[in-house]
């Protein structure tokens, strides 16, 4: 008898299947993944440095610059220098973002309508309240040794 993938492997799967319909739902409005991403992540927190970004997106922040360099020659983003480090500029949307965040958030919205069709509301609501569980735990848990070799573990 064959085990049932982890519940890992499950929201893994979700997640990819996610990423891939929304990005080919954004390259139809010019965008690549790492471009809807910034945007999105500059209009949840404006003003953030580079470096900042870059931790945020989990990328090296020569990918980032080159990302903004890009948004900024599309007009969607502009860099201000940082009061407070001469050497860092702040990122910040132009007003040519707003439309293309409106597409985004009607894409994000359909998308969600498509992942929770059939579900009853109570049923998306319990849906909610587990994920956010299983995210509680996880963050609560201990961080993981980065040590594979320590106290006797192995890495077969």
């Amino acid at each position: 008898m064959r085990a049932a993938p982890a519940i890992g492997f499950k929201v893994s799967l979700i997640a990819r299947l996610l990423r891939t319909r929304f990005d080919a739902r954004a390259r139809a409005i010019g965008l690549t993944r790492a471009q809807w991403r910034m945007i999105a992540t500059i209009a949840a927190q404006e003003g953030m440095s580079q470096r900042d970004l870059a931790a945020r997106l989990e990328i090296n922040s020569v990918t980032a610059g080159r990302i903004l360099d890009r948004l900024v020659a599309a007009g969607c983003v502009e860099r201000r220098a940082d009061p407070e480090d001469r050497r860092a500029n702040r990122v910040y949307l132009t007003p040519d973002a707003a439309p293309i965040l409106t597409q985004l958030s009607a894409l994000g919205r359909e998308e969600e309508r498509t992942t929770i069709r059939g579900l009853t509301d109570a049923e998306e609501a319990q849906l909610e309240d587990l994920l956010q569980r299983v995210i509680d735990n996880v963050q609560s848990a201990p961080a993981p040794d980065s040590d594979p070799h320590a106290n006797g573990g192995s890495v077969d």
